[in-house]
């Protein structure tokens, strides 16, 4: 037989620890659970809804709708869709280049264009496009067989009010005695889970169990239970000699006194501000912007920083629902302040190209979901297909949001104390203002110079383009090139507006536009002749001798003057730069005419940034990004809320009928949700936007969704899967709970207890359910696959975030600093991955191979794939094998070891065995792995890697290390 290597042998001794994390799938293939299918589908539905019905409402629904079935498609019903028309289906799922749609409407064919009379703009062929290559998916329709589909929408909202079980008042039920659940389990099962002492959550699982003929696992050991624990709350690993003194801790409250230390370190907040930054869709960038535009968000750490701290503080996490929604509106002063920085929760989504429509839509999406576990911008469109959800109460919403504006000076969360860096920071960030500054003024007065020499070209437009000269658009256009569209509606508004435009020559301008065109030529004369002594009789003169046809003829005239005198005024100061007038009476009165203070050819600051062209508009963004980028990454700039305000007039929402703004329909009041009207009464707002109306309507301990909603985002948390299965999908597409007792039991339990956290964390970990062990029994399984009932503590891999800082602090070199601002945590930082740059155009592909969520997005599950991208990362990345080879220095002993021999050379190779696995694992090694390993780092011939740097790289490499039981 061939030999066996050390390498071989010392994996085959280690039965789950050293099991390399890219044999759990074969090459190239991405598994996925049950449950990551159907937070698919939900986003899938969610891009469906948002995205592609709109469009095929307003461009395909009238030709391929109920009323007219062109080419007999029909685009309004998935049925029909994937029927498709007289030549078959329309769509290859999946096949962009093969569907005959999105090549129909990218023009791609001669003989097949649609829309017919104009190509669709290419955002909106990006999106069908996107949705294709994603499967077209298209949700389950409502039938006519439902049988509310005789009910009127109000009796509709009525029947899964009093119907649906998360409509229903919260209502607390007390569990099983014990003495009931010794009856039904046996007192020896009753003892096992803890007897006397089980806790009301033991009480309702067991009771469970016991329905579904099953047993629970038995208590996990200690070590077990400590690496979970610090899992669980820090997302950090325990030491080897903290989990030797849990291990030697015999007090029967040793482990509720670590729980306590693990909720009052300030690791705890990071931890768990994790789990809502995917809620809260938190990036720091917003997402595609043209022209230059600067995509940072300078303040979105604030807003992450606040998180953690509220996560620390325990604050009451109702207060931390009001604050995320309407903290501009508590009247907060001095250090109070800081809780500005919650707004963020409104403000650090995407933004959508600046489309307010859908700024707000993502908005009312992430608070219906993340606070009440509803798809309520499903009903952008349409009334919801499956809840209560009219179209009215979208628009109520939107009404809320569209009340809001973000002010132009965001907020100080303090007063910034005075400190060298801080004055570095205003420095830098006054110089580069300067430079902006600075150039707009070289831009305005260029502009300036532009408009004054081209009048004739702006006079001339805007005399064709009124009615009685012109049979449709005019073009933007002058003998000298395109005009500036914000100069055109200067002079527009100017000469249409008398009292601002009283000059003679403006006057002598309307007298000749209000003659008709066809006797303009006869009567013009009259018009010269009766002219105010004011006007120049070098003007009129003009006229006269060119005797234009028409307005647009006059006004070349009166543009040519003014130009004249522009040149010659020029000409005048560069002989003389003291000159304050022209010597010529005439050629003073039509300078006035372009210097005067409200014409359009003089620009304020202000307006000089409105005029600027497409070119212009990108370098003046570059610049704004300088200083921007001060606040960015300047370590002295003081942090800034990104709040929301209330605009100083309230919008009055009214339905847009299929989600088309133009299509208007009837007005609707600013209120929280109808079938959530038992609430605040269904009463319309009355404060402003009704911002804080919203906030403390979702706050509302009478509110059925809230508290059930957060404690299952918790129990999700701690066991992997949540007692309701579709955390942010509480309707009735939502799976019901698998223990409702007990989720209303911690519901009212979690508002008793002041909406605390950290009390719902500790009552949850030191139930016997948390503390079982994650063995599988092959009879259980059969019985309960899904751990629906659990039975056992489900075994997990560990999210990226954790398993990177597990790296680092194993390897000792993990920055343990908490807040601040971001960092590209791919090119190899030290902080905690919670800190890593998440730039929405460009998500690094490390995170995204390991599942971090699209930032584009609430999202309330990751996926869970086994892809060879982690796998390859965690063999060959440089970041790994430093990790490795810091652990493997970590390991050396202070001095060499005495004597020599390979007695002492072995000796010394375990003692240097052990440290290692007390620094990775936090546990001492098995006499078996002990023997392969000192046969492992055993020099047998030259390598790339030091033996000791592999040896580390393959307990980083571990299921052991990348698990949790």
């Amino acid at each position: 037989m061939p030999a066996v290597s050390p390498r071989r042998r010392f994996l085959a001794a280690r039965p789950l620890a050293v099991v390399l994390l890219f044999v759990t799938a074969p090459f190239g293939v991405s598994t996925a659970t049950p449950q990551d299918k159907t937070a698919t589908s939900a986003e899938q539905e969610k891009y469906f809804e948002n995205e592609v019905r709109p469009l095929l409402v307003q461009h395909c629904v009238e030709c391929h709708g109920p009323d007219d079935q062109s080419g007999e498609l029909r685009l309004d019903r998935h049925d029909h869709f994937k029927r498709g028309g007289g030549s078959g289906p329309v769509v290859v799922p999946g096949d962009v280049n093969a569907s005959r749609l999105i090549r129909a409407i990218g023009y791609q064919d001669n003989d097949l264009q649609m829309p017919p009379d104009s190509k669709l703009p290419e955002e909106a062929i990006h999106v069908l496009s996107e949705w294709v290559r994603r499967g077209a998916y298209w949700p389950e329709e409502a039938t006519e067989t439902q049988p509310t589909v005789n009910l009127s929408p109000q009796e509709h909202l009525e029947a899964q009010r009093q119907s649906h079980w998360s409509y229903q008042p919260i209502s607390p039920t007390d569990p099983p005695t014990i003495a009931e659940l010794a009856t039904r389990v046996g007192q020896e099962q009753l003892d096992a889970f803890g007897g006397d002492g089980m806790t009301t959550i033991d009480r309702f699982v067991l009771a469970r169990l016991a329905e579904g003929g099953l047993a629970p696992n038995p208590r996990a050991d200690r070590r077990t239970l400590i690496h979970r624990a610090y899992h669980t709350l820090l997302g950090l690993p325990p030491t080897y000699e903290q989990v030797e003194a849990f291990v030697a801790d015999e007090q029967p409250d040793a482990f509720a006194r670590l729980v306590d230390r693990l909720l009052d370190n300030p690791h705890y907040g990071e931890r768990w501000a994790r789990h809502w930054l995917d809620i809260a869709r938190y990036g720091d960038t917003k997402g595609y912007l043209a022209g230059n535009m600067e995509t940072r968000y300078p303040y979105a750490f604030t807003y992450r920083d606040y998180v953690i701290d509220a996560f620390n503080s325990d604050k009451p996490f109702d207060q931390f629902v009001i604050e995320q929604l309407a903290a501009d509106q508590l009247n907060l002063a001095d250090d109070a302040r800081s809780a500005l920085a919650a707004m963020g929760f409104l403000t650090v989504g995407r933004r959508f190209m600046n489309r307010q429509h859908d700024i707000i839509d993502d908005q009312i999406d992430v608070v219906t979901r993340g606070f009440l576990g509803m798809s309520v911008a499903c009903a952008r469109c349409h009334d919801h297909k499956y809840d209560a959800i009219p179209t009215a109460d979208y628009y109520s919403l939107y009404g809320v949001f569209a009340s809001s504006e973000e002010p132009a000076m965001l907020p100080l969360l303090g007063d910034p104390e005075p400190s060298p860096q801080y004055d570095a920071f205003l420095k830098a960030k006054a110089e580069k203002q300067q430079e902006v500054d600075q150039w707009v003024e070289e831009r305005r007065q260029g502009i300036e110079n532009e408009l004054r020499s081209r009048v004739a070209d702006y006079l001339v437009y805007i005399a064709k383009s009124l009615p009685q000269y012109s049979k449709g658009k005019v073009q933007p256009q002058g003998k000298r090139g395109a005009l500036r569209l914000p100069a055109v509606r200067r002079w527009q508004d100017y000469l249409l507006k008398p009292s601002e435009s009283s000059l003679p020559v403006w006057e002598l301008l309307r007298q000749l536009a209000a003659l008709p065109p066809e006797t303009f030529a006869n009567e013009a004369a009259a018009v010269y002749q009766q002219a105010k002594p004011a006007v120049p009789e070098r003007l009129l003169k003009a006229l006269r001798e060119a005797q234009p046809k028409s307005l647009p003829d006059a006004a070349q005239v009166v543009g040519d003057q003014l130009e004249a005198v522009y040149g010659r005024w020029l000409e005048a100061r560069k002989k003389d730069e003291s000159l304050e007038q022209m010597p010529d009476a005439d050629d003073e009165t039509l300078r006035q005419v372009l210097w005067s203070a409200n014409a359009p050819t003089t620009l304020d600051t202000g307006q000089a940034i409105a005029h600027l062209d497409q070119a212009e508009r990108g370098k003046y963004n570059q610049l704004l990004n300088g200083v921007n980028g001060v606040s960015v990454t300047h370590p002295g700039a003081p942090g800034r809320g990104m709040v929301m305000v209330d605009k100083s007039n309230p919008v009055e929402p009214v339905i847009f009928r299929r989600g088309v703004p133009g299509n208007r329909g009837d007005r609707v009041p600013r209120r929280f949700l109808q079938v959530l009207s038992h609430v605040d009464g269904g009463k319309p707002f009355q404060h402003g936007s009704g911002r804080l109306e919203l906030a403390q309507a979702i706050a509302d301990p009478e509110n059925p969704l809230t508290a059930r909603v957060i404690v299952n985002r918790v129990w999700q948390h701690q066991f992997g899967e949540g007692l309701v299965r579709t955390p942010s999908d509480f309707g009735i597409r939502g799976e019901l709970p698998t223990h409702p007792e007990l989720l209303d039991h911690l519901a009212a339990e979690l508002i008793a207890d002041g909406w605390s956290i950290k009390r719902l964390q500790r009552r949850i970990m030191l139930s016997a359910t948390w503390q079982q062990s994650s063995h599988t029994r092959p009879d259980a399984i059969e019985t309960d696959p899904e751990n629906r009932l659990l039975w056992h503590m489900p075994r997990r891999r560990m999210e990226f975030e954790p398993l990177r800082d597990r790296l680092l602090a194993v390897a000792g070199r993990l920055d343990e600093s908490v807040g601040g601002r971001s960092v590209m945590i791919h090119q190899d930082a030290t902080r905690r991955a919670l800190y890593a740059y998440i730039d929405r155009e460009d998500l690094p592909g490390l995170l995204a191979s390991f599942d971090l969520p699209s930032p584009d997005a609430s999202q309330a599950k990751r996926a869970k794939t086994t892809v060879p991208q982690q796998a390859l990362y965690l063999m060959n990345s440089g970041f790994v094998i430093e990790q490795a080879k810091a652990l493997a220095a970590r390991s050396e002993p202070e001095s060499p070891p005495a004597g020599g021999g390979d007695d002492a050379s072995n000796k010394a190779a375990a003692e240097r065995i052990k440290q290692l696995y007390h620094l990775a694992l936090a546990r001492d090694p098995a006499p078996a792995e002990l023997d392969v390993a000192i046969e492992f780092v055993t020099p047998e011939s030259a390598a790339t890697l030091d033996p000791w740097v592999q040896l580390a790289q393959v307990l980083l490499l571990s299921n052991e290390f990348a698990f949790v039981d």
